[in-house]
């Protein structure tokens, strides 16, 4: 049984254990049960659900923050006289692999204000991206790294003390 499976049957027998069947407990057993999976992932065999389950809101923080950031400094610059753009064209070596995690990757630069994906080298090892408003192209090659850093979280999470000690 995997673990969000196993997460939604201790969310399940927390609201026959209640006796109200609504989201709300509902939603209580589905974070009860996420504790207790995070408390026993050895026992449980949940371990990577959970480390993979913390990585994606991890994601989602730093990308939520990222944005706003990008935001407000494209919003800046916009509103200078006589703005700074510094457009550029930058090649980013990837550790990401697989189409999915790629175009994951794209998806999220793309959403961002300054940058936009380009395209992938032939043998997709390399991304390139447009960027502007970064003071160097290292700049923004380091900005772009460190979303494929939190996305190589999410595609290959750390399980919880699952191995054997």
């Amino acid at each position: 049984m995997n673990g969000f499976t196993l997460n939604l049957l201790l969310a399940v027998v927390w609201m026959l254990f209640v006796g109200e069947v609504s989201l709300r407990e509902l939603v209580v057993g589905f974070l009860l049960g996420f504790g207790i999976l995070a408390v026993f992932p050895r026992a449980l065999g949940s371990g990577g659900y959970v480390g993979r389950s913390l990585a994606v809101l991890g994601f989602v923080g730093f990308f939520l923050r990222e944005l706003t950031v990008a935001n407000v400094h494209m919003a800046l610059l916009a509103l200078r006289p006589h703005p700074r753009l510094n457009p550029m064209i930058v090649a980013v070596p990837l550790r990401l692999q697989g189409d999915v995690a790629q175009t994951l990757l794209a998806a999220v630069i793309a959403l961002m204000p300054g940058t936009v994906a380009m395209g992938f080298s032939a043998d997709r090892r390399t991304l390139y991206a447009h960027a502007i408003g970064s003071a160097t192209p290292q700049a923004a090659r380091d900005s772009i790294t460190r979303v494929e850093d939190r996305l190589l979280r999410v595609t290959s999470p750390q399980p919880l003390s699952e191995e054997p000690a």
